[in-house]
């Protein structure tokens, strides 16, 4: 056996690996030994078949896969001894590899590709600017908040018919120029708007007197001239209405007529049972603070996004590129062209990048998630989604304990903890060692800017 390497790149080089008789002959003996032990072949008593009837049944057979075991066994220990920090795995050279003949060959030379991972150098300091942007909560927001919580905690009746100030639940179906339902058009089946929502006066008056069961045709958009209330009633995106005009059949499901709750001690306890607060000023800090806690998640995500392109770009990542697209096309034979993956490669290549960043971040900072992480992790959501407020209660310990065993044995979920884990330290990392240029945006303009950044 003898195995040497000969680099014809900065991060690339081809491994030769020549095998002899001798390394693989002791294996093919005891497989055909065995093979003449079991064979049942007619004529012949168990075990007593001739060893050269063996031989030319299997020999050629068994010595590709006693060939192939003593390759790959050797070819791994030589990366692993050589510390090698491979991208992917090895792959034929098609230009130095002969054709194989292994009922005639009993020496062999095979010849491989690897590509092998860059060095990187790159520091997580203060040095490096990011973008942060917070999302600004407007004063009509924090009326918006207000007055949904005075709806919320106020009296709730369902009159029999529509009036002024009720709220309305419908099934909203688009129609053609013709007045049929039109085939493929928007639809919701429980879309809920406030009459005071609905600006032209000649829609409302259409829709006040009427019960449930009863039908009014109407467009949405004209009607309510707001893009942000129709995409919500409608569960589409704003951009689908902005331009929508269409009628729609909307049938009436529920009549809801609600008397606000009045802004006093009574609704900010409702509200904020543990807070104290004691004015409207209190009441609107408070909101203002809870929105802005929300808010924090979407602005974190965008960040990390931001981050991972200024990282990836200040590390200056190189990738043998020509390597790299061998690889993924052999790793994906049949699945993709090399012309699909011209058009692909950036993406690959900008998800590789990532990857080998993540990994030297990662070891660099000694980030690391055990497995009491995972569990409490798992434990802390299933908890808050399905048995709040049972925390110190022994039965529902025990009970616990065994719900999270079971989730972890899911491997596939397990690592998906693991990854959000992982994240939320990279997330923290960033936040405390980068310089975060902030921001602040309207909530609008925020989805619009997020909108059209990658995603990391």
């Amino acid at each position: 056996m003898n195995i040497s390497r000969e680099n014809t790149g900065d991060l690339t080089a081809v491994i030769t690996v020549e095998i002899v008789e001798a390394d693989y002959k002791e294996s093919v003996d005891k497989a055909l030994k065995d093979l003449r032990r079991k064979a049942n072949i007619p004529g012949f008593r168990a075990g007593m078949v001739p060893m050269g009837m063996i031989k030319k049944m299997y020999r050629k057979s068994v010595m590709a896969d006693e060939v192939n075991k003593v390759l790959s066994e050797h070819l791994n220990k030589y990366v692993a001894d050589e510390k090698l920090d491979l991208l992917g795995y090895p792959i034929t050279n098609e230009d130095k590899q002969q054709d194989i003949d292994f009922e005639k060959q009993s020496d062999f030379v095979f010849f491989f590709d690897i590509g092998m991972s860059p060095k990187i150098s790159l520091e997580i300091n203060k040095d490096i600017h990011v973008p942060y942007t917070e999302i600004k909560v407007a004063d009509s927001m924090v009326k918006d908040y207000m007055k949904d919580m005075q709806d919320r905690f106020g009296e709730h009746t369902h009159p029999e018919t529509v009036e002024e100030n009720s709220k309305v639940t419908a099934s909203f179906k688009q129609l053609d120029a013709e007045g049929n339902v039109l085939e493929g058009g928007i639809s919701a089946d429980n879309g809920t708007f406030s009459m005071e929502d609905v600006e032209l006066k000649t829609i409302a008056k259409k829709i006040i007197g009427k019960k449930v069961g009863d039908k009014v045709i109407f467009d949405p958009m004209r009607a309510i001239k707001d893009a942000n209330k129709v995409s919500a009633i409608l569960s589409v995106a704003k951009i689908m209405v902005e331009d929508l005009k269409a009628e729609f059949e909307v049938e009436i499901k529920e009549i809801l007529h609600i008397v606000p709750a009045e802004i006093n001690e009574e609704l900010f306890k409702k509200a904020y049972p543990s807070a104290d607060i004691k004015d409207e000023k209190g009441l609107k800090k408070k909101i203002k603070e809870d929105a802005q806690k929300q808010f924090e998640g979407e602005s974190d995500k965008l960040f990390l996004s931001k981050a991972v392109d200024t990282l990836i770009e200040k590390a200056n990542i190189t990738i043998p590129d020509e390597f790299m697209k061998r690889w993924i096309l052999e790793n994906n034979k049949g699945e993709l062209t090399a012309e699909q993956l011209d058009v692909q490669y950036d993406s690959y290549l900008n998800t590789l990048k990532w990857q080998l960043l993540q990994n030297h971040i990662i070891k660099e900072n000694d980030i690391k998630v055990s497995q009491d992480e995972v569990k409490e992790h798992i434990r802390s959501f299933i908890s808050g989604q399905y048995f709040g407020g049972m925390e110190n209660n022994e039965a529902f310990a025990s009970q616990m304990d065994g719900i999270v065993d079971n989730v972890m044995k899911n491997e596939e979920e397990v690592k998906k903890v693991y990854d959000q884990l992982y994240d939320a330290k990279m997330l923290k990392l960033f936040k405390d060692s980068l310089s975060l240029d902030k921001e602040s945006l309207s909530l609008d303009d925020f989805i619009k800017k997020a909108s059209e950044a990658p995603q990391a």
